[in-house]
């Protein structure tokens, strides 16, 4: 059967630490990645978005992790939201790819997951154009959120070049689920979910697995939320805790 990776979207919460919480008290902030690494092994790294990672961070993400764990970045704002997949975004991916070669030398670069602007509507040119300058030899996934993206081409076009629809559940939105890659990449942004609703989730994993597809899965950051409680039991329903 595949692989199952199941985390946080993020690691670096001081909200997280106290009593009955994700981090124990006491734990010096910079210790939080090894321990987070002994519960999980894989994050979303969403601080990406935010900022290009330098050389010394990367190589900490490297070493402070166990051999098995696996990031998945979230790409740069300047890629998704100032360019919005034009053909100049294509160097910000180069460029991001080469902030991450050490994760990709250690073989823990996950998928890399391009969430588009909820304002930003279909455009299969641009999204062709762009998606055939991605280097095949990493994994991709896209997070569509305007409801124009939604259409059967677009599948197709993620198809051709094997990347990802990320399957994303929100308050407002049931997640869209579409074959489209060789993996799975799931985002879990609910505010509250029940045992009745990882269950929907673990049954999915598990077909998607035994398919031969290995599956990513975050559960969303909420600095007062515990969403440590979701990935636990998620991966409980899933026979690994």
């Amino acid at each position: 059967m595949a692989r199952l990776y199941v985390g946080l979207s993020g690691y670096s919460y001081k909200a997280w630490q106290g009593p009955s919480r994700f981090y124990p008290p006491g734990l010096k902030t910079a210790d939080f990645l090894r321990y987070y690494a002994t519960r999980f092994r894989t994050v979303e790294l969403d601080g990406v978005w935010y900022r290009m990672p330098t050389e010394k961070t990367v190589h900490s993400w490297v070493s402070e992790t166990p051999e098995e764990f696996s990031y998945a970045p979230k790409a740069h704002r300047q890629i998704t939201h100032f360019l919005r997949l034009n053909r100049e975004s294509l160097d910000v991916v180069a460029i991001l790819l080469q902030r991450l070669t050490p994760l990709a030398q250690a073989g823990k670069l996950g998928p890399i997951l391009l969430q588009l602007p909820p304002n930003m509507t279909r455009d299969d040119e641009r999204l062709t154009a762009f998606l055939a300058g991605l280097p095949p030899n990493h994994r991709w996934a896209v997070e569509f959120r305007h409801d124009s993206w939604h259409a059967e081409q677009v599948e197709a076009l993620l198809r051709r070049h094997g990347i990802a629809w990320a399957s994303v559940e929100t308050d407002e939105r049931s997640a869209e689920h579409r074959d489209t890659a060789s993996f799975v990449y799931a985002r879990l942004r609910r505010s509250r979910y029940g045992d009745d609703d990882l269950q929907v989730w673990a049954d999915r994993l598990r077909r998607a697995r035994e398919a031969g597809k290995d599956c990513f899965v975050y559960c969303k950051h909420e600095d007062e939320g515990s969403p440590w409680i979701w990935a636990d039991r998620l991966l409980e329903l899933n026979g690994f805790r």
